[in-house]
């Protein structure tokens, strides 16, 4: 796979995936991406190949629960968690309804002055709540119900690219409900965002407590495979549960 195809391969790289098969173009559509950190070829160059990836609109595919992870089976994890002594069913409750609950949307919408500005004096908070009630409570974009957020549907950054002010993105027949992930994959920024299973708060804790890594470099070589390519600090944070865990002889 020529440097040409995806930019900034080395030669070691170029030489190890010619020995994967990985010739052309046509080789990477459905890539797994695991083969790769297996061949033992640096994070560096993979998360270029993988950039390359999204970018050309191919899939890469990485590890994770998959189909057979169905209802019964994601029951049974928080179910062990919960025998292990990790948490009680009140916090995992406690922790369910506060993310069904978007918190102070009515406020921060309503004390948004390109919000008040709309409307007369004291009617701001009265139309964004009956726009907020006008809502059906899931995601726009996966019908989730939990961790949302409100969003501009068409961009401020749509409005400063074709010479529009950005306040007027402000306005609740531009806004809609999206979940925290969904939020964020669409976000210009995060290119490689969604790539993981999960959110990468929840995703860090499913690969420690399912796939129970010995060690913390373990830890991170799991963390790529499942797709998250967060710098290896969020990793870290993650892997400190691990160590509390083991403190309490609950892990691995």
């Amino acid at each position: 796979m020529p440097d040409a195809i995806v930019p900034g391969l080395t030669r070691a790289t170029y030489e190890k995936l010619e020995e994967l098969g990985y010739t052309t173009a046509e080789h990477f559509e459905q890539l797994p991406i695991a083969d790769l950190l297996d061949a033992e070829i640096t994070w560096g160059q993979v998360h270029r190949i993988v950039t390359w990836l999204v970018e050309t609109g191919r899939k890469p595919v990485f590890r994770g629960p998959g189909p057979i992870w169905d209802e019964a089976k994601w029951e049974g994890l928080v179910a062990s968690i919960v025998k292990d002594g990790i948490v009680t069913w009140e916090e995992v409750a406690v922790a369910v309804l506060g993310e069904l609950n978007p918190p102070q949307v009515g406020t921060s919408l309503a004390s948004n002055e390109n919000i008040k500005a709309r409307y007369p004096h004291r009617e701001a908070m009265r139309n964004v709540m009956a726009w907020f009630y006008d809502q059906d409570g899931t995601c726009a974009s996966c019908g989730s119900r939990i961790h949302l957020e409100v969003d501009h549907v068409e961009g401020k950054d749509s409005y400063i690219k074709s010479g529009r002010d950005p306040a007027d993105a402000d306005r609740l027949d531009n806004l809609q409900l999206l979940c925290r992930r969904c939020n964020v994959v669409k976000r210009e920024s995060h290119v490689l965002g969604g790539l993981s299973f999960a959110t990468a708060q929840a995703a860090l804790m499913w690969i420690l407590l399912v796939e129970r890594p010995p060690t913390r470099e373990a830890f991170h070589e799991l963390c790529r495979a499942h797709g998250l390519t967060m710098a290896n600090i969020r990793f870290d944070e993650a892997w400190a549960m691990a160590v509390w865990l083991e403190k309490a002889a609950m892990f691995p």
